[in-house]
Order: structure tokens, then C-alpha cells, then sequence
């Protein structure tokens, strides 16, 4: 079962693999390991400078970084231990728990809501969503729960609105071509894309920029059983993650981390990558906890969409005891320091 598994979440037709490989020869102690991610956006810049400056071999791990097409794929092969770290949203986490998965989250990689909702240039106002559709990356995504917050700021309630929520599977991109294209009416974007379509047209209907709503948006996952038999493993990733942060977030950098994001974001006008810089740069956590009071606040939210969410305890779905340990022995302030 797990080869078959594993033949078909890694076939090409399903998962693009982002290897960034240099042909050198792996040493026979640096660990090989698999890190999934289901979104191509700013926030996964750390991740990708880690991979390119040689960050994750520093510490031990040749890491090949796959791009899986949907949240519930990376949680499925973290469960048969496929992979053995996968960044998802909370939503994703809480549901895998409520359906008794062995996931849980050790980081968060973003707590300030850096979206906004953009409507096609015909819905000009929050009231012209009535009767209209919105993309999401599918229930529980980041995607999802940024839509439900930003109505819910709105004063407008999805259900009396007649407002239809459609499942655009894949990453941001794939929801950005179904809004161009009309598929759908309105979608949530990140940072600097938001920016961006704004200016080309889709009126922002609400922006999470200075509304001082938060929430825990690229949670670091593994599994209980990764914790208990590798630590080392686990601790590994998240050194070389906060030090992709800390270069990423050091100006003497810029230069690398634009030419980062002009590849995987697929942009080349200098004011497109200047407004994905400075969003990636404002939006990291520095000493990513993941904070219990917003996984408790966000958990609400979601038991009133999934009745079952009610059978989970917030705390126990987070493990600080890594990133504690990383904080309190001096490491972060380290790598910023030498940053």
C-alpha cells in the first residue's frame, strides 16, 4: 500500500518537484528527506533561499522540497511517512486531527494577515458579491478561512447572500487564472498579488493590512511519530527555516531573494518584485511560534463551518517545545545577528 502510495502522489502528471539540485555527492551523514508544499507564494521564500544557499545541507539534510497540488495530499503522505515535514494551513491541521491523524504543528511561518479579497472589475463593492462566486483552494485552506474572515468583516453572512464557495484546486495561480477568466467572481490573495491585481483592474473589496486581525497561516508540519523517532530531523528543518528567514529578511540579500521570487512567482517588472520584496520581508515571523490564543480563536471559527472540529483540543494539535528550545538556547538571535 504505502509503494503504491507513493508511485502515485509522486507521479509528474501529479507533483512537481523543486529540487534546485547542484550534482554534488551526498555524504554518507547528510540525511535525505522530503518537505512538501501546496501553495507557490512569497511566504515559501525561506524554504527556497534554504534550498539554494546550501542552508539545509549546513545542518545535515538533503532536502528535496515537492510541490503537491493540494493540502490534504501532503497530509496524507506525511500520515504513511512519505515526507517528512509539509507546510499547510491551520485549517488543514485541525481537520486532519479531527479525522484522527498523527499531524502536528511544530512552526508558524506567518501570524499578520498580509491578504485581500479582489473582486473581477465588474464587482466593484462588497454588496455586488450577492449571488456571486468566490475561489478557495479548497475547505479548512488558508485560502478558505481568509474569505469567511474578510466577509465576516464585511457584516455580510455568505449563506444570506447566496454566496457560493468553489474549490479551485492547486495554488494561488490557479485561482488568480479562474478569477481572470471568470470562473469565478472574487478570490483572496496574498501580499503583493493583491497589489498587483488591484492595479490591473479587481477592485481590493477588503484589505487584512492594518485591521489587526491575525491569524496562523503556514503552519510547519510533521508527525508525532517523526518527533519521537528523529528529532534530530525535525530540529534540523526548522534551523535551516529560521536561518532561510533570517537571509531572506537581511537587506544585504535583496538582490538574491528578488532574483528568488522573479523564478518562482513568475514575475519580471521591477515594481511587481519590489512589492512581492517587501511583503515576503514584513510578513515572516522572527521566532515562529505557533501562537495557541489565535490556533484557539481560528478553531472557533471552523467548528461553525465543521461540527466535528468541536472533538479537538487547539493545544493539542501545536508542539512549541522546538522552537522554545531553538529561541532559549540563543540560536535565532544568532543567525539574525550574523545576518
Amino acid at each position: 500500500m504505502k509503494t503504491k502510495f507513493l508511485a502515485w502522489v509522486f507521479t509528474p502528471c501529479v507533483v512537481v518537484c523543486l529540487t534546485f539540485c547542484n550534482g554534488s555527492f551526498v555524504a554518507a551523514d547528510v540525511i535525505k528527506t522530503n518537505f512538501a508544499i501546496s501553495n507557490t507564494n512569497e511566504i515559501m521564500t525561506a524554504l527556497w533561499a534554504a534550498k539554494q544557499q546550501g542552508i539545509f545541507r549546513k545542518h545535515g539534510l538533503e532536502t528535496q522540497i515537492i510541490l503537491m497540488p493540494r493540502n490534504p495530499l501532503s497530509i496524507a503522505a506525511l500520515s504513511v511517512g512519505e515526507i517528512d515535514m509539509a507546510i499547510a494551513g491551520l485549517g488543514h491541521l485541525l481537520n486532519a486531527s479531527s479525522g484522527g491523524a498523527d499531524i502536528v504543528g511544530v512552526a508558524n511561518l506567518a501570524q499578520k494577515l498580509d491578504f485581500s479579497l479582489h473582486g473581477r472589475p465588474e464587482v466593484k463593492r462588497p454588496e455586488d458579491l450577492r449571488g456571486k462566486k468566490i475561489g478557495i483552494s479548497g475547505p479548512g485552506s488558508t485560502s478558505h478561512i481568509v474569505v469567511l474572515l474578510a466577509l465576516q468583516s464585511l457584516g455580510i453572512d455568505p449563506n444570506q447572500a447566496k454566496i457560493s464557495l468553489i474549490t479551485i484546486p492547486g495554488t494561488e495561480l490557479n485561482r488568480r487564472l479562474a478569477l481572470e477568466s471568470g470562473t469565478v467572481d472574487a478570490t483572496s490573495l496574498r501580499g503583493a498579488m493583491g497589489d498587483l491585481y488591484a492595479k490591473k483592474g479587481y477592485p481590493a473589496l477588503f484589505n487584512f493590512k492594518g485591521s489587526g486581525v491575525t491569524m496562523p497561516q503556514a503552519m510547519v508540519l510533521t508527525t508525532r511519530r517523526s518527533i519521537a523517532n528523529k528529532p534530530e530531523v525535525v530540529e534540523a528543518h526548522l534551523k535551516s527555516i529560521i536561518e532561510g528567514i533570517a537571509f531572506v529578511t537581511e537587506p544585504a540579500n535583496k538582490e538574491i531573494v528578488t532574483k528568488l521570487l522573479a523564478t518562482n512567482l513568475r514575475l519580471n517588472k521591477p515594481e511587481e518584485l519590489e512589492e512581492a520584496y517587501n511583503s515576503v520581508v514584513n510578513t515572516y515571523e522572527r521566532v515562529p511560534y505557533p501562537n495557541i490564543d489565535s490556533v484557539k480563536r481560528l478553531h472557533g471559527v471552523l467548528t461553525v463551518i465543521n461540527p466535528k472540529l468541536a472533538t479537538v483540543r487547539p493545544e493539542t494539535v501545536v508542539d512549541n517545545s522546538f522552537v522554545n528550545r531553538l529561541e532559549s538556547s540563543g540560536f535565532v538571535s544568532s543567525v539574525f545577528k550574523k545576518r
